[in-house]
């Protein structure tokens, strides 16, 4: 039987590993044995691709998308190469194995599994560790949410931070923005930067606009069919968010998360 961990093969063009008892190479051809099968079947060498000693890579490393669904549950993965072309065999903790062409997936790593990017974030938990800020029953807050952790797609801005000498900083053309809240100069500036860079930050004084160049942003972000998490750190700042979203009749499109008290807030 073949080991499917550690052989890939591919008959004219199909990864066929699982369907097959045995594979041998007769003078130049491959006579096969499908499982179900009494009778081999001869294959020329060259319809035959049979792909040995794969790569192991650790499943906490990668983000594997397939036609749109987010593969869950990995215990192991093994990634075998033809030229530019990869093939990953993949277990799931289910016990259940599939072969995917790496074409047809959508991976991301994680830049923890860069000892520059985890060591530096190793010690961000321990700054978060002796952050003060805690819950009525003393869980500290910050280093829980750090604890969580395990994952870091190496395309997010915080990559850049954790190992800038790999990453950098993206930037982008903008096409036309809108401003349905209407704006001045500075905070047409300051939208215009938010959706050009990676990272962007609105600094300024009470009264110069900052909650209705975030509506912009917001609107911005909603007109290309994409969500929008808006935090901070006190509950007043949120609420003003959506009392002016929803001045507009925009409210309606928001959800509250957080607190209990978050949850059932109603204007």
């Amino acid at each position: 039987m073949i080991d499917t961990s550690e052989n890939l093969i591919i008959i004219k063009g199909q990864i066929k590993t699982a369907e097959i008892e045995s594979c041998q190479n007769d003078s130049g051809n491959y006579k096969i044995l499908f499982r179900n099968s009494s009778s081999a079947y001869t294959y020329k060498e060259e319809n035959v691709l049979w792909l040995t000693s794969p790569e192991k890579p650790d499943p906490n490393d990668y983000q594997i998308v397939s036609k749109g669904r987010t593969l869950s549950n990995i215990e192991a993965l093994y990634v075998f190469y033809a030229g530019k072309h990869s093939y990953w065999h993949i277990r799931f903790q289910n016990g259940k194995e599939y072969d995917y062409k790496g074409e047809d997936l959508q991976i991301t790593q994680s830049c923890l599994k860069e000892p520059c990017s985890r060591s530096i974030f190793e010690y961000l938990k321990k700054v978060a560790d002796v952050n003060g800020l805690k819950a009525d029953d003393g869980t500290k807050l910050l280093a829980k949410q750090y604890e969580k952790i395990h994952f870091i797609a190496d395309n997010r801005a915080i990559a850049v931070y954790l190992n800038p000498q790999k990453y950098k900083l993206q930037s982008w053309s903008t096409s036309t923005l809108i401003f349905p809240f209407g704006c001045n100069a500075s905070q047409q500036k300051a939208v215009q930067a938010a959706f050009e860079n990676q990272i962007s930050i609105v600094q300024g004084p009470p009264g110069t606009g900052k909650t209705q160049t975030i509506l912009n942003i917001i609107a911005n972000i909603l007109v290309r069919g994409k969500t929008v998490q808006v935090v901070s750190n006190n509950n007043s700042a949120i609420v003003n968010v959506l009392e002016k979203l929803s001045k507009y009749d925009m409210g309606f499109m928001v959800a509250l998360l957080g607190s209990t008290a978050n949850a059932e807030f109603k204007l």
